[in-house]
């Protein structure tokens, strides 16, 4: 007889294989089972994210790696599927292979041909042990909202149940032991007893897993949950509140108007030290080893006390710091009209590599000479424009400058124009740090604009890039274009993703306001206007420029580049008049 359809009997196929992905789909669809599909780790586990299912049957070849990837990622992800059954499939008899897979934490193992009758036997007895565990009246596991814990905490204690408690919220953990419905001992990482119980209540969701056993030992505390649970309420909904006055994580302090007393314990010392140094906020949580919420609190407190206060956006105040950053630096005026001129004369549809001319200057990066730099988050995309502004400055002044390799995917050169009108470029790494930026200061001051090129919009690397920008902001205050690339003008894409499951997607930047629905999760996705976008992900001041470029075309390149110069040049302030 075929198996109803229930959660118990929802089983995943990964393979990058999409003819074994069908078979096996059919086969067990023929059972009874309910099957889903994906073909990455990647993307299993986005799925996993969002969706139950009781076995992961996966081939050995996944589209990006093997089945060993997806088993580490499963197995050491501290999430409400961590054990989730698994049931490899190799490619051969290899007595070896069958080891290795087992040790890595698979539940079984078969190999390739596959046989119908003894493939569908040996998932069968998995999913009908996995059904035994799940009924066993000793046991209770299933995953709620923080809104639901609370109720699942009094039946515990309406049936003075004995037993052992486990609670995950992703890399979150707490152990609860009851005894005849009283909570005898409570902790987390970093709470115990009724602290432990509130730092639960204010995870937004959590597996729990209840052992039903008799429980040895002392115990420091016993606690009535219906009493336990109003005070800790209370502080759940104080931290709520807290929480909710953080627009978000990578917000940053500097020192408030009033020292913090000598008197304040370590903790705080600590936690003020650090942040008015202009940490990051979630920087912050990671790296000072006590409870976030307490931590959370505690920089609240010192903030409402006056002794932090919070730093403003990098791109607040974006002109005024812009017109301040060009104001007293007269290199600008005597190099810009003959730089615009030498890029405005040039014929693009001329411009060609120059690889055989030879080298029209041994030096590179003269000190008076005008800079511009170029950063983001994807050396490759850097490197693109990097090459297209050398060669559109080879072709003015017949000749390349020589190239000068300064770390690890940073270089710098020397742009010179056919007027003998010079511009240092400089390519900086996708990753700084202040000892960097210290380091240029000096090119700093003289910096015409940044080129800054996004590889995307997705919440990943523009978080990536927020922080790059924040630290490359506490150093320069000058102009930015913000740059995403176009590199298929018949095909213009940028990646976003979606904003319940975040799986990435390459939308069509020629479709604004076109609707779809997300592969993964099935939630409608309108595609935004990339350029309004890109702001908003990157937290960018309007003023700030954002356009569209194809960094291999030297037209585009060109134009930019000329933009620059000449908006450069007609925000300087007037010189002044020789009396």
């Amino acid at each position: 007889m075929k198996k109803q359809k229930t959660v118990d009997n929802r089983i995943l196929i990964v393979a990058a294989d999409n003819d074994f992905r069908d078979r096996v789909r059919s086969i067990l669809e023929k059972e009874g089972y309910e099957v889903l599909g994906r073909q990455s780790t990647e993307r299993t586990i986005q799925l996993l994210e969002m969706t139950e299912v009781s076995l992961i049957i996966s081939d050995f070849e996944l589209e990006d790696g093997n089945y060993f990837d997806l088993l580490k990622a499963i197995r050491t992800n501290n999430t409400f599927y961590q054990n989730t059954a698994f049931f490899g499939i190799g490619n051969d008899s290899n007595p070896d292979e069958c080891v290795n897979t087992f040790n890595a934490g698979a539940d079984d193992y078969y190999c390739k041909p596959l046989n119908r009758k003894i493939f569908v036997v040996r998932t069968n007895k998995i999913i009908d042990t996995l059904v035994k565990i799940k009924n066993n009246p000793v046991s209770l596991e299933l995953r709620v909202d923080s809104g639901e814990l609370p109720g699942f905490f009094q039946f515990l204690e309406a049936e003075a149940k004995t037993g052992h408690l486990s609670a995950t919220c992703k890399k979150d953990t707490a152990e609860i032991i009851f005894q005849d419905g009283k909570v005898v001992n409570a902790e987390t990482e970093y709470c115990v007893g009724k602290d432990a119980l509130t730092e639960v209540l204010c995870w937004p969701f959590c597996h729990l897993k209840f052992s039903e056993k008799e429980i040895d030992g002392k115990f420091d505390i016993s606690l009535n949950v219906s009493g336990t649970l109003m005070d800790c309420v209370f502080e759940v909904d104080e931290y709520k509140e807290v929480l909710a006055s953080f627009p978000n994580f990578e917000i940053s302090y500097t020192q408030g108007l009033k020292a913090l007393p000598k008197e304040s314990n370590r903790v705080a010392k600590k936690v003020h030290r650090m942040a008015s140094s202009g940490i990051f906020l979630d920087e912050l949580l990671e790296s000072i080893k006590i409870n976030r919420r307490h931590l959370i609190l505690l920089i609240d407190q010192l903030v409402k006390m006056g002794h932090l206060q919070m730093a403003k956006l990098p791109f607040a105040d974006y002109l005024d710091q812009h017109r301040s950053q060009y104001k007293a630096v007269s290199v600008f005026r005597k190099s810009l009209p003959g730089i615009i001129s030498a890029i405005e004369s040039l014929d693009y549809s001329e411009i060609k590599e120059l690889d055989t001319i030879s080298i029209s200057s041994n030096k590179t990066n003269s000190p008076s000479s005008p800079e511009i730099i170029i950063a983001g988050d994807h050396h490759e995309l850097n490197e693109i424009l990097f090459k297209t502004f050398h060669k559109i400055a080879a072709n003015s002044a017949s000749g390349k400058s020589g190239i000068k390799s300064l770390r690890n995917n940073e270089t710098s050169t020397e742009l010179i124009f056919k007027n003998s009108a010079n511009l240092n470029m400089h390519k900086l790494p996708p990753r700084i740090d202040d000892h960097f930026l210290k380091q240029m200061e000096e090119s700093f001051s003289k910096t015409i604009c940044v080129f800054f090129i996004v590889s995307g919009l997705d919440r990943e690397t523009s978080r990536k890039n927020r922080k790059y920008l924040k630290k490359l902001r506490d150093y320069y205050k000058g102009a930015f274009y913000l740059i995403v690339p176009n590199l298929n003008q018949d095909n213009p894409e940028v990646i976003i993703d979606c904003k319940h499951c975040f799986h990435k997607l390459a939308i069509d930047i020629d479709h604004e306001g076109s609707m779809g629905n997300c592969p993964i999760c099935n939630t409608e996705i309108t595609i935004p206007a990339c350029l309004e976008y890109s702001a908003q992900c990157l937290n960018l001041s309007p003023d700030v420029a954002k356009v569209f470029l194809n960094p291999l075309s030297s037209e585009e390149c060109r134009d930019v580049l000329a933009l620059s110069c000449n908006s450069l040049l007609h925000s300087l302030p007037p010189p002044k008049e020789k009396t």
